[in-house]
């Protein structure tokens, strides 16, 4: 009976150490899984709160690829790891198409205004190749046209300041219908 009663007595302590073992191993796992779903939240309300971009707006876009980049530099494991970085992925080549498309509307711009310059020159050349043919009615419409092509180009076309030519011009075709106004 002595004997039962220790055997008992080792079974309940038994018992009582299982006992503590679960309840322990069960706060260890609710802290570990409270922590964790805390984190889980904590970095999807990060993500939430990145302002959104609109498509087409670079710098919107920008501002957000930076803030997830951010946010995913930090927090490197996280059940939202996956969807943020396709998201950055997608943003980058929309970025990288934004950009391209700016740099050629501002080559093709370029180009343009290059195209303008070189008109303009090439009608005052015309212009002064009249006078020495002595056609003065035809170099007044060629530094006209050039004196047009210059204004269309604006006053920092050229090199950043106005077209060199244009007082010089503009004294040309004044002296040229004075010219015409006399010989009449």
């Amino acid at each position: 009976m002595i004997r039962d009663a220790n055997f008992e007595d080792l079974r309940r302590a038994a018992n009582r150490r299982r006992m503590v073992h679960l309840v322990l191993g069960c706060t260890v796992l609710s802290t570990i899984l409270t922590l964790g779903v805390t984190r889980e939240v904590k970095i999807h309300r990060k993500v939430g709160a990145v302002a959104e971009a609109q498509v087409g707006d670079l710098a919107a876009m920008e501002a957000r690829q930076a803030a997830l980049e951010g946010i995913a530099r930090t927090h490197h494991f996280w059940t939202g790891a996956f969807g943020v970085r396709s998201e950055l992925t997608n943003l980058t080549l929309a970025i990288a198409e934004l950009r391209r498309a700016s740099e050629a509307r501002a080559a093709e711009s370029d180009r343009a205004l290059q195209q303008s310059r070189e008109e303009a020159e090439l009608e005052r050349m015309r212009g002064l190749a009249s006078v020495e043919r002595g056609r003065y009615r035809e170099a007044i419409r060629h530094f006209r046209a050039a004196l047009r092509i210059s204004d269309a180009v604006g006053p920092v076309g050229f090199s950043g300041g106005p077209w060199p030519h244009r007082e010089q011009t503009r004294l040309d075709i004044k002296a040229l219908e004075e010219w015409e106004a006399k010989r009449r």
